[in-house]
């Protein structure tokens, strides 16, 4: 049985533990707030945005939990980590997910000149993003960027890429575990920066995956309108209910 009461994690960041995965319960403005600031110190930050399929994968995976729980910020992605939250008297207010924090980031970066290195997605979604980017947040520089389909042998070459680069922000968006686990092995060779693993964000961005409408997600059925839309997805979907049984045990 997990203590109740909140944690305190890395650097005093309020959070509170679900199934041994520190979540951070700041509210969406003061994440955005956070981050910024980490940015502007150039602090080297790995966010994870998880939602119950990735707290699921941590129980089953000990090296992806620690990896987890050593990173800076674990953000709850997913209406499941709101009400597991909610049982243990640990308010988390709202979900922070992953698309709208990056969307938020970009907007900061669009007044402070921020630069960006996209990595993952297919190769079309990898620039169809930075295309998106450059249109909507022209004060953003994208200083790099590589699509997800590289064979092992040229990780070592997009390690310097980003070395010279040296962005403020760099998005993974690999899938979990892979983009966490790529963070993890790497970022004490990359300059400080916050990284941060965004699954599907780039093809949302690029406009090859439709979000579900603004009054699905408002009743929280966001799960339900990607289940419709990717039937293949059922298996992965089951790690919800898992997700609310364990987490009610607990």
């Amino acid at each position: 049985m997990v203590n109740n009461k909140q944690a305190s994690h890395h650097g005093g960041l309020p959070t509170t533990l679900i199934l041994d995965i520190p979540f951070s319960t700041l509210t969406f403005a003061e994440t955005v707030d956070w981050c910024t600031q980490r940015i502007e110190a150039k602090e080297a930050t790995h966010v994870v945005t998880a939602n119950p399929e990735i707290v699921m994968m941590a129980q089953r995976n000990l090296s992806f939990r620690r990896i987890l729980q050593e990173a800076e910020m674990v953000t709850p992605d997913g209406i499941g980590i709101v009400i597991a939250a909610k049982w243990r008297n640990q308010p988390i207010y709202e979900r922070v997910t992953g698309y709208d924090l990056f969307q938020a980031l970009l907007q900061v970066g669009e007044t402070k000149g921020w630069s960006v290195f996209l990595l993952g997605a297919s190769p079309d979604a990898n620039t169809g993003a930075e295309a998106k980017i450059k249109e909507r947040f022209p004060g953003v520089r994208v200083v790099g960027r590589q699509h997800g389909y590289f064979p092992p042998e040229a990780e070592g070459r997009i390690v310097e890429r980003i070395q010279e680069a040296k962005p403020d922000l760099l998005v993974v968006a690999m899938g979990a575990p892979r983009q966490e686990e790529w963070i993890a092995r790497y970022r004490e060779e990359l300059p400080p920066m916050l990284m941060i693993g965004l699954g599907g964000s780039l093809d949302v961005m690029a406009g090859k995956v439709k979000r579900a409408p603004q009054w699905v997600q408002s009743i929280h059925m966001e799960w339900l309108y990607r289940l419709l839309k990717q039937p293949s997805r059922w298996k992965r979907m089951l790690d919800l209910p898992r997700f609310l049984y364990h987490a009610w045990k607990e």
